[in-house]
């Protein structure tokens, strides 16, 4: 085997010492194309001198293949008995041959082709009345369905519809509980009710008590105003003035109230805030109002205060309701033309 020839199966030169001699057609083939393993070559040992090329064993004769299938459905009896199958053929066993070897026959006694056209078109009769049935039952499924819907629907708008009356009637009914509560309302007087009576009588009390805290208080206006001023010393200076006996001790409290106010277009210096005291006695109050009454034309000279001369006025210091309330009046007096107010 060491002998250096060509492989039957590739034609290649033979090398590798392992290779195998077909026993029938005595032909040499390397492992590859003997499609064997170095190994398994090993050990076959004798059962080389039986091996067969692929080329030989695909010449011999099949074994054992009686179970075969062959197309179409064909009935195999003993005795060489002619079966017509579905496809109108023959088949033929050969018991005394090879098993394995079915031998087809031609066609026996083939149908006319007149019944073979007889048997298309009532195949196609067929098909057209399977096809014509399923068209009519779809047909009936589905008026059976539209109908069902159509019933569905017609339900649905009817209870809708009952829905709406009912909501148009409440609402009828609810424009004439108001139309009946207007014609009330017009016919009778406006009442106010307990409660409001209440809240303006005490908004009334209050606005009362705060004027009462207020009754020993008076309010100089159009005085000069400077950085770091001694009010009490203005009061006394202003009741001097007017000839008023004034002392310290009559004087409880004195300063400017009121958030600062801006210049007029005229000017640059601020507007001069209010100076507001409280006096011991109410007494005092009277005598100041008295004296300044009796006094017209009453201004800021001599007073050693900067800034041209401004009328000073003096009067009871008002609440913010009472203030409004008084601006109100003179503005409608000066309307009517009314001298005092």
């Amino acid at each position: 085997m060491n002998n250096s020839q060509n492989c039957a199966g590739c034609k290649n030169s033979i090398t590798n010492k392992d290779s195998l001699q077909c026993m029938q057609c005595k032909g040499k083939y390397d492992l590859d194309c003997a499609n064997i393993s170095p190994k398994n070559c090993r050990q076959m040992e004798r059962k080389k001198e039986h091996w067969k090329c692929p080329e030989c064993l695909s010449k011999l004769p099949k074994k054992g293949n009686s179970n075969t299938p062959v197309r179409g459905t064909t009935a195999i009896l003993e005795g060489g008995t002619n079966l017509r199958t579905d496809s109108s053929t023959v088949s033929h066993v050969l018991k005394s041959g090879n098993p394995n070897v079915t031998v087809r026959s031609k066609v026996l006694n083939p149908p006319p082709l007149s019944e073979t056209s007889n048997l298309v078109q009532g195949v196609e009769n067929i098909t057209i009345n399977s096809y014509a049935d399923i068209l009519n039952d779809l047909k009936i499924y589905t008026k059976n369905l539209l109908h069902d819907e159509m019933d569905r629907v017609q339900k649905a708008i009817g209870s809708l519809t009952n829905t709406i009356k009912d909501q148009n009637s409440r609402i009828e009914q609810l424009e004439a509980r108001v139309s009946i509560l207007e014609n009330k309302s017009e016919t009778k007087p406006a009442q106010t009710h307990p409660i409001e009576r209440i809240v303006m009588q005490l908004q009334a009390d209050i606005a009362e008590r705060d004027q009462t805290l207020l009754s020993n208080d008076l309010e100089i206006a159009g005085c000069p105003e400077t950085p770091n001023e001694n009010c009490t010393h203005i009061i006394l200076t202003v009741a001097k003035k007017i000839d008023m006996e004034l002392d310290d001790k009559d004087i409880v409290s004195a300063e400017r109230v009121g958030p600062l106010r801006p210049a007029k277009q005229d000017s640059t210096t601020p507007r001069p805030r209010p100076i507001a005291m409280r006096l011991a006695r109410r007494d005092t109050l009277n005598g100041l109002l008295q004296a300044a009454r009796s006094r017209r034309n009453l201004n800021n000279d001599g007073l050693e205060l900067p800034g041209s001369t401004k009328l000073l006025y003096l009067n009871e210091r008002l609440t913010r309701f009472n203030r409004q309330l008084f601006q109100k009046a003179r503005s409608l007096a000066r309307e009517v033309q009314f001298k005092y107010v």
